[in-house]
C-alpha cells in the first residue's frame, strides 16, 4: 500500500506503528498513517491511510481515506474513500467518491452527495 500525501513533504505525517494502541480521540491538521489501533474518533485535515492490520473504533472525518484494515464507525469525508481489498468498514459512509476493490466489505448506509456544511 503506498502512502501519498498532498503535501510535498512529510512534515505533517503523523505515524500510528502497528504495536501502538491509542485510547482516546486523535485529532491532526496534516495526514496520518494508521498500523496500530485507535480506540476513540479521528479528525484528520489531511489524508488517512489505514495499513492492512489497522483498527479504528470511533468516528473518522477526513479529506481522503485509504482502508486496507478496519473501521467501526461513521466516517465522513470531504474527497475519496478507497475500499482495498480484505478491508472492513462497518458504519455508515459520507463521502464524494467511492472505490471498493473486490474482496473489501462495507456494512452500512453510504451517502455521496455534496454538503458543503461537513467540509
Amino acid at each position: 500500500m503506498k502512502l501519498v500525501s498532498s503535501d510535498s513533504s512529510l512534515e505533517n505525517l503523523s505515524i500510528i506503528n502497528k504495536s501502538a494502541v491509542v485510547n482516546g480521540n486523535f485529532s491532526t491538521d496534516g495526514s496520518l498513517r494508521v498500523d496500530g489501533i485507535i480506540k476513540g474518533d479521528v479528525t484528520i485535515g489531511g489524508n488517512i491511510v489505514l495499513g492492512n492490520n489497522a483498527e479504528i473504533h470511533g468516528g473518522v472525518k477526513a479529506a481522503n481515506i485509504t482502508i486496507g484494515g478496519k473501521i467501526f464507525g461513521t466516517v465522513y469525508v470531504t474527497g475519496k474513500v478507497i475500499l482495498e481489498k480484505n478491508s472492513l468498514l462497518k458504519g455508515d459512509l459520507f463521502a464524494s467518491i467511492l472505490v471498493v476493490e473486490e474482496g473489501a466489505r462495507f456494512e452500512g448506509k453510504s451517502s455521496m452527495e455534496k454538503n458543503e456544511k461537513d467540509t
